[in-house]
């Protein structure tokens, strides 16, 4: 059997039929590429997919490409090599013609494979709903540029710490999370003794509207207010490109107000148009993996995950916001942190292995560092008119951490409040996204907003029904999905002939 597989990969790379082999193996590619996105990701949306094609910058956590090449290309080529075998097999004991058959064996894996890719990304319900028109940004968008913003004496400082994947629903039960002791039991503590908005009567989150799921679409959700969409014809983001042109986010209102920025991230700011938005909205110092290389912070060979560990990011923040602070004036910070990334996360030295599961223990590791960065923040003489503003991105991606949950259970970001400006008892059973967290962050900080309403979000600590609370999850994710001329001339930016038709 061995030389008659390989008598027929000899075959292929010699027969005019080898691109047909090929095809074939292409196949199983794309089979088991969509089985490994299914177990790594649990965010398979061809909106995210298409989105992060349009940026350029390539780097990501080389441990993901090396689990792809182990976990995909043995396997596409052993059951491309039994697909061989099995033609050889059949050939040699009774049919000689099977060549005539190649074609429809050709046919019927690319046709089989191509199918389970629409299926999986759901690629013809999105083209149907892009083939629709809808006027919902026109209808609600509240452009905060001609809003009347303004702050009082009692402002505060604003330092926003993005945490990668983390989720409420790592909190115990008794508080509203999935498990019967807390992953993260500081991070729960702070929910429970500070400002924390839940959809439900114990600690919760908000709900996941379309162009919301990943970091830079939360990112820009949670300070501009509005969903992230870019269509398959939309030209290609260099870093530096022009983005976002029409949108005016907190970072802007910051600049305008005097504040000091600055987002500090142990990743490539580049990757997924990070810079491209921060330094366009705001004129943000950037302080990411290069340039604390550039800047001696880390060694100039260090590298570990996407960059650098949370640990790192965590003291460079000290050594920055410490600074900050110490300038006159006020200012903003923003953090990202990294570790808790999928598949399974980093474990830095600081982790303890409480766990049997690398990923429970990243979450727990998370949950202490924050806190003590939180305690850290509290002891600073800046601290009083600080307020910290804590907010997982988006839903954890590892799908496999996932796997045996009841999918009843509503899984949603987590967000905590310390020491806002005002304050609210209207925190339980709110039905939002994090795109109603850009006015809320800057109502914490002590801004009046005319209306409480910027973006598409609104003010939580107002009276002010959300959109969700309006119209519903299922109708605002609906219209997101069609085709929204306003979104793509006013906030996009794009000129007549490049609108999608």
């Amino acid at each position: 059997m061995y030389y008659i597989v390989w008598s027929e990969v000899i075959y292929m790379f010699h027969n005019k039929k080898r691109m047909m082999y090929f095809f074939i193996f292409v196949s199983f590619m794309i089979i088991f590429s969509l089985i490994w996105v299914d177990k790594t990701f649990s965010v398979q949306s061809l909106n995210q997919i298409i989105y992060h094609t349009k940026f350029t910058s390539s780097d990501f956590d080389i441990g993901i490409f090396y689990d792809y090449l182990i976990k995909v290309i043995p396997l596409s080529m052993i059951s491309f090599l039994i697909v061989l075998g099995i033609i050889a097999f059949v050939k040699k004991k009774k049919y000689k013609n099977i060549e005539h058959y190649y074609p429809y064996i050709c046919i019927m894996t690319i046709v089989a494979s191509l199918t389970i890719a629409c299926l999986r990304l759901n690629v013809i319900a999105y083209f149907t709903h892009k083939s629709e028109s809808t006027d919902f940004y026109q209808t609600h968008y509240v452009n905060p540029e001609m809003t009347n913003i303004t702050f009082g004496e009692n402002k505060h400082n604003l330092i926003h710490i993005y945490l990668e994947s983390i989720e409420s629903t790592y909190v115990s039960k008794d508080n509203g999370g999935y498990f019967d002791e807390s992953l993260m039991p500081e991070l729960e503590q702070l929910a429970l003794e500070n400002i924390h908005f839940s959809h439900q009567e114990k600690i919760g989150g908000a709900l996941t509207l379309e162009g919301t799921q990943w970091t830079t679409a939360s990112v820009i959700a949670q300070t501009s207010g509005i969903t992230s969409s870019l269509s398959i014809d939309n030209e290609k983001y260099e870093p530096g490109s022009s983005f976002l042109p029409g949108v005016y986010s907190l970072g802007e209102v910051l600049q305008k107000e005097g504040y000091h920025q600055e987002v500090i991230m142990g990743s490539n700011a580049d990757f997924a148009g990070i810079s491209n938005y921060y330094q366009q909205h705001g004129d943000y110092e950037i302080l990411d993996y290069y340039k604390a290389l550039e800047d001696g912070r880390i060694p100039k060979d260090y590298h570990v995950f996407w960059g650098f560990e949370d640990q790192k990011l965590f003291e460079i923040a000290k050594e920055e916001i410490t600074r900050l602070a110490n300038e006159d004036g006020y200012f903003s910070v923003e953090m990202m942190t990294i570790d808790p990334h999928t598949p399974n996360g980093y474990v830095c030295e600081q982790c303890p292995k409480i766990y049997d599961n690398q990923y429970k223990n990243v979450i727990a590791c998370q949950s202490h560092q924050v806190y003590e960065f939180v305690q850290w923040l509290q002891q600073q003489d800046f601290y009083e008119n600080t307020t910290i503003v804590i907010t997982g991105d988006h839903k954890s991606m590892s799908s496999q951490f996932f796997s045996d949950f009841d999918t009843s259970y509503v899984r949603t970001p987590y967000n905590c409040i310390i020491n806002s400006v005002v304050s609210t008892d209207h925190t339980k059973n709110r039905s939002f996204n994090v795109v109603d967290m850009y006015p809320t962050i800057l109502a914490s900080i002590g801004a009046q907003i005319e209306g409480d309403r910027l973006g598409i979000g609104t003010n939580l600590f107002s009276h002010q029904q959300t959109l969700l609370e309006k119209y519903g999850l299922d109708f605002i994710n609906n219209e997101l999905s069609k085709t929204d001329s306003y979104y793509q001339r006013k906030l996009l930016g794009l000129k007549k002939e490049q609108l999608s038709r």
